[in-house]
């Protein structure tokens, strides 16, 4: 999706639809936050097969290197493939050592690299563009005022593009603000707003988060801003990453740096439209540094953007603080789900900032790795330790402390590490359960990974806790078709994952058909994935399968693909598909399912299982080894995932103590407490810490006479 800021209600992600940020095929926006904010502004044959190498990625003028078959065909084969070379692809097989079937799935998904999405390289290896400039020339003189411009606007309403006659209103030294003909607008809040980006937005985001791409795309060095209308009721703003590709490789490219703002939904004068600029711009310079960063991570960091201006978010930490108990690492596709998630992205690197400091919080803005492993890397890479234990701090250490730090904000606690100096302003955060007397009984609950409830503990005497958690948890919502293993897309912002393996079928004649099981769940109308075919390892067709569609409105695709919930409901489901390959008769052809995501929100990718070639005897269902697919980004899978915990408790009365537990295998603990002499409560905080997966963690706990 766009990266976009909500109006205050949904909050910001659409200045890319809201949830997505700044993308290569569509943007990020800002949605209209809450309207109880706080702020006043509210806002494998005998003869081996060649290799078909994964092509270079391009930018500009692009070549081709072509691939020369064996010059005797050979015999169809009901056997792998040998292994390919290709330094982007891997074959994978089950491991020779006796371990678990959660720390297998582990293990592979640490071992496996998400590619970056490259629009010039999937523009010419499917479209067959090429000699695409990267830039525009620069224009000859300056605009002034008064000139006039058509730009293309995303209605998020409606799900398409448009396109508005625009005239320049004001000019700065880095920024044009063009206005839609015919919208009426406050002239003198209009020129504040641009002197006040050009004087305060523009620098101070710049100075801590870096810059955005100079001269840029269009070899200018202004910024755009569009004022225009009909751009949907929840959005404030946005910014599309598709606007910084030339118009020749994306349809709907303004080939500018551009934000556009909705005349519709905010005031020119209003407070909250200035964090939407700060907001915005710096979707605008994460895209630059890091571009397929997680969505979340970038949603929070333009948040942070807006507080460092001196400007409110608009309420997302009041929606995140009643209801906690949400996927920090997680951004969903529901614009009225998204406020929290903002405010919990916000509030995280808030603290992380506030912890660690200016220069570290850079280095993570800008670090290659995205989520999670960036700020494992980041904290190992500045060696910096926890004095409680000795050792490099985790994200997951990382995300216990601020948990906790949301709940006491006190740093007078412990060593000071559980507070906010830089937001004063942070709410309480809502208590999952209150027990008031002892025993309770058996307490069954759910919570979220790298979410956290707070169980509030008021009964007197001798108690004793007894917490036990399930050991494993499914990596996605479905299991494979057949057996335990499939092979799965993965997922990512700004991704490009394949799966590719060579067939021999230069002795076979038509027809033929390929058969496969598939489930899949793809951001809807942004996200696609194709299968595709090559003969000669640069150009590929992309093929028609029947549960495939060319419907693109947002000119993201780049032909016929899988999108959406398999099935056709709003539930996916395992469906079969049969695609014909007779056109290969008599040929060697790779073929490849290849997933390629925008700059935000991911669906839970796609599951292929038993894939099949009839006329080759070639059959695989991924229970032994891969089948001679070569996945790059593609993971073969089991659907588990080994569960962990990290358990607090916070004793409050005379003095405020602070224990933590960190659970990996059995996930069970016993702990006597005694409440009353200087203990008048404690608080019980449960989160589940698994990566990699979406899936809650269940749990139960007890309390006790002793």
């Amino acid at each position: 999706m766009k990266k976009s800021c909500l109006i205050p209600a949904v909050f910001i992600g659409l200045v890319i639809l809201f949830a997505a940020s700044c993308l290569i095929f569509t943007g990020q926006a800002f949605l209209i936050p809450w309207l109880n904010a706080r702020s006043e502004a509210g806002l494998s044959p005998t003869e081996p097969l060649p290799e078909f190498a994964t092509p270079t990625i391009r930018t500009g003028s692009i070549g081709s290197q072509a691939i020369q078959p064996p010059a005797t065909p050979t015999a169809p084969t009901t056997e792998p493939f040998p292994k390919s070379t290709q330094a982007a692809a891997t074959e994978l097989v089950s491991p020779q050592t006796s371990i678990s079937a959660a720390e297998e799935t582990l293990s592979t998904l640490i071992g496996i690299t998400v590619p970056a999405s490259d629009l010039f390289d999937l523009a010419y290896r499917l479209e067959g563009k090429s000699n695409i400039a990267p830039t525009l020339e620069p224009p000859l003189f300056p605009f002034q005022v008064g000139a006039q411009k058509a730009f293309w606007v995303l209605d998020t309403d409606a799900n398409q593009y448009f396109q508005v006659q625009t005239i320049l209103q004001y000019a700065t030294e880095h920024l044009y603000f063009w206005v839609e003909t015919g919208i009426p607008y406050n002239e003198n809040a209009l020129h504040r707003l641009a002197e006040t980006f050009e004087n305060h937005i523009y620098p101070t985001t710049r100075a801590f988060f870096g810059s955005e791409w100079t001269p840029g795309v269009d070899s200018d060095p202004h910024l755009y801003v569009v004022l225009a209308g009909n751009v949907g009721n929840s959005v404030a703003g946005y910014f599309s990453s598709n606007d910084e590709y030339p118009p020749l490789l994306s349809e709907y490219s303004n080939g500018h740096e551009m934000f556009l703002i909705n005349a519709d939904q905010v005031a020119l004068d209003q407070e909250y439209t200035y964090g939407v600029l700060a907001h915005e711009f710096q979707h605008m310079i994460h895209w630059n540094l890091d571009i397929n960063e997680d969505i979340w991570m970038n949603e929070g960091f333009a948040d942070l953007a807006m507080l460092l201006n001196g400007y409110d978010i608009g309420g997302a930490d009041l929606s995140y603080a009643a209801d906690p108990d949400i996927q920090l690492n997680y951004w969903p596709d529901e614009q009225e789900e998204l406020t929290p998630h903002y405010g919990a992205a916000f509030l995280f690197l808030a603290y992380f900032l506030d912890r660690f400091g200016e220069q570290t919080t850079q280095r993570l803005v800008a670090h290659a790795e995205n989520g999670l492993t960036s700020i494992d890397q980041v904290l190992a890479e500045m060696n910096l330790t926890d004095p409680e234990t000795g050792q490099v701090i985790t994200a997951e250490d990382l995300f216990a402390d601020w948990v906790i730090a949301t709940y006491l904000q006190d740093g007078e606690v412990g060593d000071g590490r559980y507070a906010y100096s830089n937001y004063p302003s942070l709410p309480d955060p809502e208590i999952a359960e209150v027990v008031r007397s002892c025993p309770n009984g058996v307490a069954r609950r759910e919570v979220s990974q790298f979410g956290v409830d707070y169980i509030l503990v008021r009964c007197r005497g001798d108690i004793l806790l007894e917490f036990a958690g399930t050991e494993e948890v499914a990596l996605l919502p479905t299991d494979p078709y057949s057996g335990d293993y499939a092979f799965w897309s993965n997922r990512g912002d700004e991704a490009d994952m394949s799966l590719t393996r060579a067939f021999d079928f230069r002795n076979v004649p038509a027809p033929i058909s390929m058969t496969y099981w598939t489930w899949y769940d793809l951001e809807q109308d942004y996200d696609f994935l194709y299968l595709e075919a090559s003969l000669d390892g640069e150009r590929w067709q992309i093929l028609t399968t029947p549960a495939g569609t060319p419907e693109d409105p947002k000119g993201n695709s780049f032909g016929w693909a899988y999108n959406g919930a398999s099935g056709g409901g709003n539930t996916p489901r395992w469906i079969q598909e049969n695609v014909d390959l007779s056109q290969f008769a008599g040929q060697l052809v790779n073929l490849r399912f290849e997933y390629v995501t925008d700059s935000a929100v991911n669906g839970e990718g796609q599951l292929l299982d038993d894939i099949a070639v009839p006329q080759i005897g070639y059959f695989s269902d991924f229970e032994a080894d891969s089948g001679g697919w070569k996945a790059s980004g593609f993971a073969r899978v089991q659907n588990v995932l080994p569960q962990t915990y990290r358990i607090s408790l916070i004793k409050s009365g005379e003095n405020t103590t602070v224990e933590k537990f960190v659970l990996s295998g059995e996930n069970t603990l016993q702990i006597p407490l005694r409440l009353g002499d200087g203990v008048n409560e404690v608080v019980l905080v449960v989160s589940g810490t698994t990566r990699y997966t979406n899936q809650k963690a269940s749990y139960q706990y007890s309390l006790e006479e002793r």
